[in-house]
C-alpha cells in the first residue's frame, strides 16, 4: 500500500532567543552602534526640574529636604497667628540670572519650594531684610495688589546632631539671608541706572 503524503500545514513561529550556556565563544562581540547617553547627577536633575517652574534658575545654591510654608494673618478669627498655607515640599534657594532690559544686571535669588500637596508652588524672591525667630524664617514680601505686606514664614524639618538634616533650620536662615542682602545690593544698583523694582511671592 502506497503511503500517503502527510499533509503540510502552515504555521506561525514567533522566534525568541533563549540564553544558551552549552558552549563558550572566544569571538568578542561588536561594540555596540550607539552608545547610551550619559546618566546625569542629582543636582543636574534638580536644576533641570526648577527650570522647568522658574526658567530664569542658574544655579541651586542650598536645598532643605523638606519643608512648610506659613503666611501671617491678623485678622479674625483667629487674630494674630501663624497659619499654614498648604504648600509644603522640598525647598530650594535659587540663584537666577540677571533681569534683562529696565537696567537690570545684577544677579537675583528666590526661595522655591516645590509643592507635595498641590499643584500650587511657593516661589519667593530674596531681597531685604529676613528675619530668624522662633524657627520660622521670615520673608517679607513687596506690596501686595491690595496695598498690603505680606509676611511668610518657612519651618524647616531637621533632626538631631549627626543626622543629614541636623541644623539645616539655621544653616538654611544664614544661606537666604546672604542670598537677600546681594539680591539687595544688585536692587540698589539696579534702582540708581532706572530699574524698576515690582515682585512678590508667587504662590
Amino acid at each position: 500500500m502506497t503511503p500517503r503524503n502527510p499533509r503540510t500545514h502552515q504555521r506561525t513561529v514567533s522566534a525568541q532567543i533563549q540564553p544558551s550556556d552549552q558552549y563558550d565563544s572566544d569571538i568578542p562581540l561588536p561594540p555596540p552602534s550607539e552608545t547610551l547617553p550619559p546618566q546625569r547627577t542629582n543636582a543636574e536633575l534638580n536644576l533641570s526640574v526648577l527650570q522647568r517652574h522658574l526658567p530664569s534658575t542658574t544655579s541651586i545654591v542650598s536645598i532643605a529636604p523638606y519643608a512648610v510654608v506659613y503666611f501671617f494673618t491678623s485678622t479674625p478669627p483667629n487674630g494674630a497667628a501663624w497659619e499654614k498655607s498648604g504648600i509644603e515640599g522640598t525647598l530650594f534657594v535659587c540663584r537666577q540670572k540677571p533681569e534683562s532690559g529696565n537696567g537690570g544686571g545684577g544677579e537675583r535669588y528666590s526661595v522655591v519650594v516645590l509643592n507635595r500637596k498641590g499643584l500650587n508652588d511657593f516661589i519667593c524672591p530674596l531681597s531685604g531684610d529676613i528675619d530668624f525667630e522662633a524657627g520660622y524664617i521670615i520673608l517679607r514680601s513687596t506690596i501686595d495688589e491690595d496695598g498690603e505686606e505680606s509676611i511668610w514664614g518657612l519651618w524647616i524639618f531637621e533632626e538631631d546632631e549627626g543626622s543629614s538634616t541636623a541644623g539645616m533650620r539655621e544653616v538654611n536662615a544664614r544661606i537666604i539671608q546672604d542670598c537677600a542682602a546681594k539680591a539687595a545690593k544688585n536692587d540698589a544698583n539696579d534702582a540708581s541706572n532706572g530699574a524698576i523694582d515690582g515682585y512678590g511671592p508667587r504662590i
